[in-house]
């Protein structure tokens, strides 16, 4: 299992992740969850992903598991970068 912890910004675009989050999902063979405290999101589901941006500020954790977790997890990172909820 791999595990990266990282900050969102306080504020987050309005941008629509799901489908960036999906595609990079089914790249891999491994499975990931975005962790928000207590609640967990499912980078596949378009109602979990949008539960992002109301968490502007807070910590989150990006855990995958499976043979590739860590370039899963190293994607998902990037992609949220790429559209500036993190750096």
């Amino acid at each position: 299992m791999k595990t990266i912890g990282l900050p969102l910004y306080a504020e987050i675009p309005n941008v629509d992740e799901t489908p960036a989050l999906q595609k990079i999902c089914q790249h891999y063979t491994g499975h990931a969850m975005i962790r928000v405290r207590d609640l967990e999101i499912d980078p596949h589901e378009q109602p979990e992903v949008a539960q992002l941006g109301q968490h502007g500020g807070e910590f989150i954790q990006i855990i995958a598991d499976g043979p590739d977790e860590g370039l899963l997890a190293a994607a998902i990172h990037q992609q949220l970068v790429k559209d500036k909820y993190c750096y």
